[in-house]
């Protein structure tokens, strides 16, 4: 089937006019920059330094009090130094422009050791990170004030949580006892970070006579969250289990929850605070035509009088259970590099490329030939087509639908264009296995290959 996408920089939405109400907090969600991620090898420095310099003017232009930043900051828990730069040169310069408070959570990409090495001198700067959980729960929980010292909202800065964190140390008996484990030990984490904040929260309101919003982060996979492509640069979402987690770990008491580690932004369960703000730059050409957004949230400060009657205990909870307290806005993130994914037989890529050179601007170029014809020279062929055209075809597939003049129902497939997973797979298939053996196998292999893209080869 012959199909032509196109992400290019001229579609750039206008950003809309978003008046701050008084009496408000102003957040502004974002997360998995993957920063120093390749594309078929292609360099993208140059891309993610223009998306941190617009993230810059709209903190600006939009009267950000806080920026919350939900985990995988880096693509790997390796950095290249300009990676590293260009994440600190981004924090000095939100300090210079006066954004109050930066929040920075890890993810399962980023390195927990690294990220906490720089808390305390990024705490100069106004940015509070947590790289990894802390036995002492008391230190996720961020107090935000306002200029006058005045509290102004409780942060339960939740990284992504590693098994060995939260799971007890009971010897499970199979894989999914295992999960299950898991799966409880994040609730409990959250709860019990929960509970701390909402005591908290009944502090300030005993202290100042105002009621301040709770707001948590997480970096996992929530129950029912679409996935943004297969190419989209995600490890493999179903290995291990915090693909299970549900939306009712949050306790009603939190205002918005900032997600990451899906790349398609969303809400979640259909909860209006319950948010996916998605990566900011398409991460592979599956992601063309996927709109690519940071959030804006308006969260209102519920300033008393000395005469207001303090909630009780057990009602004590933000009155925005609603969510029409709140207001989210979806702000479009502009296309810094145009990309163009092109499926067909030989008339039609030839066409669908000469459609791209009348834009007269770089553009990265995916190819996947599906002709009936088997072309043995497709790339000098492709080359010719692109001769004297800032088009660059950084992927060229070819799968014909004859192979060596024999008629196949399955094309050929490069091992570039296989995941662990699907080795293991095409592996399994070879075995005269039961579904309950191949099921067993599968998950310690997941489980195998988490623990190895999780271990943090920077701590001591």
């Amino acid at each position: 089937m012959n199909t032509f996408k196109t992400h290019l920089t001229h579609q750039s939405p206008i950003p809309p006019v978003l008046p701050k109400p008084s009496d408000s907090l102003r957040i502004l969600h974002t997360s998995d920059w993957h920063l120093g991620k390749l594309l078929y090898n292609q360099s993208r420095y140059e891309e993610f330094a223009k998306f941190l310099d617009w993230l810059i003017e709209t903190l600006t232009l939009y009267q950000v009090d806080v920026l919350i930043v939900a985990g995988d900051i880096f693509d790997t828990m390796t950095p290249s130094n300009r990676a590293e730069h260009l994440y600190h040169h981004f924090l000095a310069t939100a300090f210079k422009n006066n954004i109050q408070h930066i929040v920075v959570v890890a993810g399962n990409h980023d390195s927990p050791t690294s990220l906490q090495k720089t808390k305390e001198v990024l705490g100069v700067l106004n940015t509070h990170v947590i790289g990894s959980v802390s036995q002492d729960k008391s230190d996720e929980l961020i107090m935000l004030t306002d200029d006058a010292g005045i509290p102004s909202a409780i942060v339960m800065a939740v990284p992504y949580i590693r098994d060995r964190d939260v799971r007890s140390g009971i010897d499970a008996s199979s894989i999914h006892q295992k999960n299950q484990l898991l799966l409880e030990g994040v609730a409990d984490y959250y709860q019990s970070l929960a509970n701390l904040a909402k005591d908290k929260q009944q502090a300030v309101y005993h202290t100042h006579q105002k009621t301040i919003p709770i707001i948590a982060t997480g970096h996992l996979y929530a129950a029912g969250a679409a996935v943004s492509s297969t190419d989209d640069g995600m490890r493999d979402i179903q290995i291990g289990t915090l693909g299970q987690i549900s939306s009712q770990i949050f306790d009603d008491a939190i205002d918005y929850v900032a997600l990451g580690h899906i790349h398609a932004a969303q809400k979640v369960g259909q909860k209006n605070h319950i948010r996916y703000s998605g990566s900011p730059i398409a991460m592979g050409f599956g992601e063309i035509g996927r709109h690519k957004q940071v959030l804006i949230v308006d969260l209102p400060l519920n300033k008393s009088t000395q005469t207001s009657t303090p909630p009780k205990d057990d009602l004590f909870h933000s009155t925005n259970q609603d969510n029409d307290a709140i207001c989210v806005h979806s702000l479009p993130v502009p296309i810094f590099h145009s990309l163009a994914r092109i499926c067909g037989d030989m008339a039609f890529i030839a066409s669908a490329i000469d459609t791209l050179k009348a834009h007269d601007e770089p553009i990265w170029l995916e190819i996947e030939y599906v002709g009936d014809t088997l072309i043995t020279n497709l790339k000098q062929q492709i080359v010719d087509l692109l001769e004297g055209s800032s088009i660059a075809a950084i992927s060229i597939k070819n799968k014909a639908t004859y192979q060596g003049g024999l008629k196949s129902n399955t094309p050929t497939l490069n091992l570039e264009e296989l995941d662990e997973m699907d080795v293991f797979y095409k592996r399994l298939d070879k075995e005269d296995l039961n579904q309950d053996e191949k099921n067993d196998l599968i998950g310690a292999y997941q489980d195998l290959i988490k623990e190895i893209q999780e271990t943090d080869h920077k701590a001591v």
